[in-house]
């Protein structure tokens, strides 16, 4: 009974120790940039381009990884084919994303390929006139399936960077969905098309393994 005890309380401990180096948290900085945010039409195309700037933190079990982030990002129209580009005006943002990885350890560095989906929410949408638009914010929410490659670099025994870069592919705005926009759409430039929205998403962070 002693033993079998004994021998109980180590695998616990084992355990325990094990599945505290698979968790860690920590927090950071992300440059965001999305473009190709519109339609094509018959004489050129349309849209929005988005550079951001964010904090986020994480938490990360080992073979998955999941953020939240409060972005600031500038908005730039474009029109190619027609009136050139300009400033649209500037977005607040809540960021929501869960990325699977597969650690590859290589002494104090570990490389892991990712892949996973995010959710961008616009929590407040400035035009370029600097008058806030609630109605139009809630249109330019996306979601976003997500592919990049990530390393940690050690820095002490529990403190580590960490490095991601990643491509996405975002579905189009539901703006473009809107049918006062559809109809002005319409006459201005009769049949169009939305185009896939694309990005890049580069993410500096501290972590701490409990």
């Amino acid at each position: 009974m002693k033993k079998t005890a004994i021998l109980v309380f180590l695998v616990l401990i084992t355990t325990g120790a094990f599945a505290q180096s698979w968790m860690s948290a920590g927090g950071g900085v992300l440059l965001n940039y999305s473009f190709n945010n519109g339609l094509k039409h018959d004489d050129g195309k349309i849209g929005y381009n988005i550079l951001s700037f964010s904090g986020f933190g994480f938490f990360d079990a080992k073979y998955a990884e999941a953020d939240i982030g409060f972005a600031y990002g500038s908005v730039n129209y474009y029109a190619k084919g027609g009136s050139g580009t300009g400033n649209a005006g500037s977005m607040m943002q809540l960021n929501l994303s869960l990325l699977g990885k597969y650690p590859i350890y290589i002494g104090a560095i570990t490389i892991f390929p990712l892949l996973g989906v995010d959710y961008n929410f616009v929590l407040a949408y400035i035009n370029a006139d600097g008058n806030k638009v609630n109605s139009a914010g809630k249109l330019f929410n996306q979601s976003a399936l997500l592919l990049g490659l990530g390393l940690d670099y050690d820095l002490a025994n529990s403190l580590y960077l960490r490095c991601e870069a990643l491509f996405y592919f975002r579905t189009y705005f539901k703006y473009w969905d809107d049918n006062d926009v559809i109809d002005t759409y319409i006459l201005l430039y009769g049949n169009h098309e939305t185009t896939q929205s694309m990005g890049t998403q580069i993410k500096l962070a501290i972590g701490y393994r409990f």
